[in-house]
């Protein structure tokens, strides 16, 4: 009995050692391997992607309703302390359809 007993706990001595020293997987670097090629690029084409970004992410347009605090207005017109409470995307999920604001009272 104490040979199985000893047995036991040098198999679980060498288990916990044996798992112990198994290193974690690595982790892909997308962010890494994405900055060594903006580096091998020529500035000139880094220049004309930069160029390409549209400065906003939503493009409000002449059709597009917009809501100050439930009243129909011009999107210039709407404060800076406004905050949107609804918006609707078109299936592009660019170009707005409707963007209500509401103001803090």
């Amino acid at each position: 009995m104490t040979r199985l007993t000893l047995t036991l706990a040098v198999w679980m001595n060498l288990v916990s050692l044996a798992s112990a020293s198994i290193p974690p997987p690595k982790e892909s670097r997308p962010l890494a391997k994405a900055a060594l090629n903006a580096r091998s690029l020529l500035p000139e084409v880094l220049e004309q992607i930069l160029e390409q970004r549209s400065p906003s992410e939503y493009l409000v347009t002449e059709r597009t309703e917009i809501l100050l605090n439930g009243k129909a207005c011009k999107y210039a017109e709407v404060p800076a302390n406004a905050s949107i409470t609804r918006m609707e995307v078109a299936a592009d999920k660019k170009t707005v359809l409707k963007i209500h604001f509401r103001t803090r009272k």
